[in-house]
C-alpha cells in the first residue's frame, strides 16, 4: 500500500480540524497527485505538527496527529554564500532533505546572485517541496542576506571550509557542541578572499577542509552537511541508548 501524499498548509489554513485548501493546493491535488475526496493524505504546518487527514473537496479534515522522528536533534545553520541561481537551488534543496535547520544566504565579494522578492518566493517553494519530499516536520528557515562581519557577529564559534585549512571537518567532529546550533560556512565559487578568511579566523570561527582536492562550492556543502548530519544522527540515538 502506498504510503499517503504530504502536502505543507499555513497555521492560519487550519480551523476547527479542517484545512482550508488554496485554489493553487486544490489544483494540485486533484490534477497533479491525482487525488479525490475521501483519500488520506499528511498534512503538515511546516513548524513540527502532523496529521492525517481525509480530504473532503475544498477542505481536507484531519483526522489524527502524527509525530514521526525526522528531524536532527541538533540544530544545523548553513551559511551559504550567494553562488549561480541553479547551484544556489540545488543547495536548497539538499540541505533541507539533509535536516538542516536554518540557511543564511552570505553576501562575498565573489558572490553571483542577487537576491529579489521573486527569488525568495521561489525559494521558499523550494525549501517547502524538499521537506515535503523528504518527510520533514519543519521547513527550514530562510534567513535576509548577510555580509560576512555580520554572520560571523551571530556566534563566537562556527565552522567554515577552507580548501587549504587544517583539520578535516570529520576531525572537528567531536568537538562539536550538538546541544548548541552548528553553524557551517560554504563559500562562493572560488573560494572566499584572503580578507573574508582572514574577518572569520580572527572572529574564533575554526577552519576546515574537505580534501585534498578542489570542490565545486555545491559539492563543498553537501558534502559537509553529510558528514555533520549523519554524525549528529549517530551520536544522539549512541547517546539514548545509553
Amino acid at each position: 500500500m502506498r504510503s499517503p501524499q504530504r502536502l505543507i498548509v499555513q497555521a492560519g489554513q487550519i480551523l476547527d480540524q479542517c484545512v482550508n485548501l488554496t485554489a493553487e493546493q486544490q489544483h494540485y491535488l486533484y490534477h497533479v497527485l491525482r487525488l479525490k475526496p475521501g483519500d488520506e493524505l499528511w498534512i503538515l504546518d511546516g513548524q513540527g505538527q502532523r496529521w492525517l487527514g481525509e480530504i473532503q473537496k475544498n477542505t481536507v479534515k484531519l483526522l489524527h496527529p502524527d509525530y514521526p522522528e525526522t528531524e536532527l536533534d541538533a540544530e544545523i545553520i548553513l551559511c551559504l554564500a550567494l553562488l549561480k541561481a541553479a547551484n544556489f537551488e540545488q543547495v536548497l534543496q539538499q540541505a533541507t532533505e539533509l535536516g538542516v535547520k536554518r540557511i543564511i544566504p552570505i553576501q562575498t565579494a565573489r558572490s553571483l546572485l542577487q537576491p529579489s522578492t521573486h527569488k525568495y518566493q521561489r525559494w521558499q517553494r523550494i525549501l517547502q517541496e524538499a521537506a515535503e519530499q523528504s518527510e520533514r516536520l519543519y521547513v527550514p528557515t530562510l534567513s535576509d542576506p548577510l555580509s560576512v562581519a555580520e554572520m560571523v557577529s551571530l556566534t563566537p564559534k562556527g565552522y567554515v571550509a577552507s580548501l587549504n585549512a587544517s583539520p578535516l571537518l570529520w576531525d572537528c567532529l567531536p568537538q562539536m557542541d550538538l546541544s548548541q546550533p552548528i553553524y557551517l560556512a560554504i563559500g562562493p565559487e572560488g573560494g572566499w578572499t584572503a580578507s573574508e578568511l582572514e574577518q572569520v579566523l580572527a572572529a574564533g570561527w575554526q577552519a576546515f577542509s574537505l580534501g585534498r582536492r578542489t570542490l565545486r562550492a555545491v559539492t563543498a556543502a553537501i558534502a559537509s552537511l553529510t558528514l555533520v548530519s549523519h554524525y549528529t544522527e549517530r551520536h544522539c540515538t549512541t547517546t539514548q541508548q545509553h
